[in-house]
């Protein structure tokens, strides 16, 4: 993984997250559901600024490449959920 394939699933992941926001914004979405949301989009947006701060930290490259893979991993996880959360939410309307 190189940074500039992240950067292009990156911007997949917003494209994501932004249509699933519409979902959430929609009326008559339980609060459970509303709840779980705002918690995993929270942790998957620590887990990868976590990443960010230690390539910031480190000169090694072998490294840098071991954080590029895990949020590489850490955004294919985080569309995966928020697609399956999608879903789950438009069979409850």
């Amino acid at each position: 993984m190189n940074e500039e394939k992240l950067k292009e699933l990156y911007d997949k992941m917003i494209q994501v997250h932004e249509k699933v926001e519409s979902i959430y914004d929609k009326e008559g979405v339980p609060s459970m559901l509303k709840n779980e949301y705002r918690n995993k989009v929270s942790q998957y947006n620590d887990m990868y600024e976590n990443c960010q701060d230690m390539k910031l930290m480190t000169s090694k490259q072998e490294t840098i490449d071991n954080l590029l893979n895990q949020q590489a991993e850490i955004l294919n996880v985080r569309i995966k959920w928020e697609l399956d959360w999608a879903k789950r939410v438009i069979e409850r309307l």
